[in-house]
């Protein structure tokens, strides 16, 4: 049997993992909720997931990510997405990878609540929304700090 992958040795879970319909530390972030489904420290930073409740009408602002790829997947309502200068309206089903480097954000534009699963890779990033849980909202300054903390401009 061939060795794996370098990385994959450092990185790959050893153990399943299983996260039931509603398990999963919980973080409010700018009035939506995300559920981790898997944690950095679970894949040895390979990756993260999250489950995002987004409000209608919500979503961050443009922003661009300096070392992780994200990638969305609409599980319910309509999500407009700005990926570098082009914007596309997706539902459930509909998957989009925002590369690093490239400006990008999304919103809810349904008339109710929306739901996205997001991969973040490497999954360190995941740990700014563990952080961000603490900052209120409104406190802008802050919030731009802790992206900054994690290489992330915001644009708007």
């Amino acid at each position: 049997m061939a060795e794996p992958h370098p990385f994959l040795r450092e990185t790959e879970t050893a153990v399943p993992i299983v996260r039931l319909p509603g398990e999963g530390p919980a973080v409010g972030v700018l009035r939506s909720k995300s559920v981790f489904k898997v944690l950095p420290e679970q894949t040895g930073g390979a990756y993260a997931v999250l489950e995002q409740d987004i409000p209608a009408g919500h979503g961050p602002p443009l922003h661009v990510h300096k070392h992780e790829t994200e990638i969305f997947y609409v599980l319910d309502g309509q999500f407009e997405l700005t990926l570098g200068t082009d914007k596309l309206t997706a539902g459930p089903g509909a998957m989009v990878v925002a590369p690093r480097d490239i400006p990008h954000t999304f919103r809810n534009a349904g008339t109710g609540p929306g739901k996205l699963l997001l991969t973040v890779i490497p999954g360190r990033f995941a740990n700014y929304f563990l952080e961000v849980d603490a900052v209120p909202d409104h406190d802008t300054a802050a919030v731009k700090a802790l992206c900054a903390k994690y290489g992330v401009e915001i644009l708007t």
